[in-house]
Order: structure tokens, then sequence, then C-alpha cells
């Protein structure tokens, strides 16, 4: 199997207690990673991941680190469905506007390009119950709920 070595000039690299801090970029993926010893890597590089609740969201991170570095392709990160990006694009957009003052009819209409109709339709229009739904999600997300993004496919655990 071959050996991956690379250089990495981390020019916003940052120094802690655990180690260096590095960001670099293999083709279009963007890495985070924490050099152990406080020296960025000039050779081969190993993993070391922590044996926790989070422990398989490392290894994803590392085997799409193997991917991008060996193979020069990007493999998916399944966190997030496109279905649920969709949701939560609309989410944000949503709470954008109703901060902004827009009504969920502006929001159907502007985010999710409704055409405007009456308000006796509107009041049972399916997608006004979309538009609710998403505006309360984007105030979740907002409020902090953006931190269960990060738990991936484990259920919230606090």
């Amino acid at each position: 199997m071959p050996t991956v070595s690379f250089k990495v000039v981390p020019a916003d690299a940052r120094t802690s207690d655990e180690g260096l801090y590095i960001h670099f970029m293999i083709d279009t993926e963007h890495f985070v990673a924490i050099c152990l010893d406080g020296r960025a890597p000039d050779g081969p590089v190993s993993a070391v991941t922590l044996v926790d609740q989070f422990m398989q969201d490392r290894v994803d991170a590392v085997i799409r680190f193997r991917d991008a570095a060996l193979h020069h392709r990007s493999s998916p990160d399944t966190r997030l469905t496109p279905q649920r990006r969709q949701r939560l694009i609309e989410s944000l957009r949503a709470i954008d506007a109703r901060q902004a003052g827009a009504t969920y009819q502006e929001i159907a209409e502007t985010v999710f390009g409704a055409a405007p109709v009456n308000a006796i339709t509107w009041k049972s229009a399916p997608l006004r119950d979309t538009v609710m739904r998403r505006t309360a999600s984007g105030l979740d997300l907002v409020a902090g709920g953006y931190r269960r993004l990060l738990l991936g496919h484990r259920p919230d655990r606090n």
C-alpha cells in the first residue's frame, strides 16, 4: 500500500496545549489536524482518534482524508443528506426573511417560489405549514441547534 507524504505549510497554524492545529487542502478538500508533537508534518502521517461517542465521525473523516490523499477523489460527507441540506438552507433563508419582517406568505413566495394567493387560500395551503416548520427550524438553529448538526448520524446527546 502506498504511503502518502506531503508537506504542509500552515499559514494559519495555531499552537495549543494539545499540539499544533493546522489547516490544509488536498485537491479541493479542506482538512484540519492536530500535530501532537507540535510540528507540522514533513513526511508520512498517521491518524489517531479517541474512543468515545464521536469516534465514528472521526473515522469517517479519516476515510475522507485517505480518499483525498491516496485516490485524489472526495468521499461524500454522509452526515447531511442532500434533502436535509436543502431543508437547512430553506430554514435559514426563512428565518432571515422572518427576522427582516416578512410574512409567512412572503417567505413562501420568495424562498419557495410560490405564486401569490389570496388570504383564504393561503390559510389552507400545505406550503403554509412547510414555511412555518422551516421558520421554527431556523429559529432553533439560530438558538444553538446548529450544534446538533455535528452529531451526524447519532441521536442528540447533550
